[in-house]
């Protein structure tokens, strides 16, 4: 692949991609709104081998934008943080749901053989068997619940790239991303706000009971597992787990921010409102088998999540 499109290039996991498919002296497109003013992520960038198309996935009109040489594509335009989900999930389904459609008919009238399409551990709804592998139902616990917008959009994407796949005659990679985190993560997440309360001596208000856990995986291991099973040939036409089996409660994550910040934390735990599973703990067995191993642990991935974000809040007083 040389010459790859990058939809939602300019967010949070698409920008650390483009990154290393620079390095690998890829052509790139990136085809974004730049929303929530992700554009800056991707500024200081700014090369020959770097072309930047701003557009709506949602309109079929902005996809002739895109060039007709593209041999590889990587979907990752959607709308991700749990706070929009609650907000705007007629939006949510409508630029993942509408915008993946553009995608598939935009690919059956391009040279493309090949895609990478961007799912997320949110499909499992509340899985009950843990580590959780792909083999697990995709469920939608609570279609009242919007929190559940992102979720279902998700599995209708999985269900669209395979039969699409099937009909047009080319090859997908479906990656599930677990909890991914690090620096320019965006601000509607669970590290972030910790951040920011700790950084802006906000009041330390947690939902739950701070016994729920989750599997945060660093975005350059992320980038390394997305890369390695789109290169492989055993990753075509397959849907990989990507994440770290590094499993930790929130209350421990507390108290390793804690150590980090240098000062103590008193969280005020509340009930849960409208929220998803309790844990989450993916089974990477299957992408292992193809060489990857996580190398950034939570420590290390934390601190420098939290330098970035403590600078960057300490720039705006």
């Amino acid at each position: 692949m040389d010459n790859i499109l990058v939809t939602g290039g300019a967010g949070f996991l698409g920008s650390y991609l483009i990154e290393e498919l620079l390095k690998k002296n890829k052509n790139v497109t990136v085809f974004d709104n730049g929303f929530r003013n992700s554009f800056v992520n991707i500024e200081k960038l700014r090369t020959k081998k770097l072309t930047i198309i701003k557009g709506d996935v949602t309109k079929k009109e902005d996809w002739n934008q895109i060039p007709k040489d593209i041999d590889f594509a990587f979907h990752f335009a959607a709308i991700n943080g749990t706070k929009y989900f609650y907000e705007i999930p007629e939006k949510v389904i409508k630029v993942n749901v509408t915008g993946s459609m553009n995608f598939f008919n935009w690919i059956s009238i391009s040279n493309i053989k090949r895609f990478f399409f961007a799912s997320s551990s949110e499909v499992y709804g509340f899985p009950i068997v843990f580590p959780t592998s792909e083999i697990e139902p995709l469920v939608v616990p609570d279609p009242k619940n919007p929190r559940f917008s992102y979720s279902a959009s998700k599995i209708i994407g999985e269900i669209a790239t395979i039969n699409f796949a099937k009909t047009y005659g080319f090859d997908y990679t479906i990656g599930r991303f677990h909890n991914i985190y690090g620096p320019r993560m965006g601000f509607e997440h669970v590290i972030p706000e910790f951040i920011r309360k700790c950084v802006q001596n906000e009041k330390f208000v947690v939902q739950g009971d701070g016994t729920e856990s989750r599997s945060f995986c660093f975005i350059s291991d992320a980038i390394k597992a997305t890369l390695l099973i789109c290169e492989k040939e055993e990753g075509r036409n397959e849907i990989f787990n990507i994440g770290n089996s590094e499993e930790v409660t929130i209350k421990n994550l507390i108290k390793m921010l804690e150590q980090i910040h240098g000062k103590k934390i008193t969280p005020i735990f509340t009930p849960l409102e409208n929220s998803g599973t309790k844990r989450r703990f993916p089974d990477l067995t299957k992408i292992k088998n193809l060489g990857y191993e996580p190398q950034t642990s939570l420590e290390i991935g934390l601190k420098q999540t939290y330098d970035w974000y403590s600078s960057y809040y300490k720039n705006l007083q």
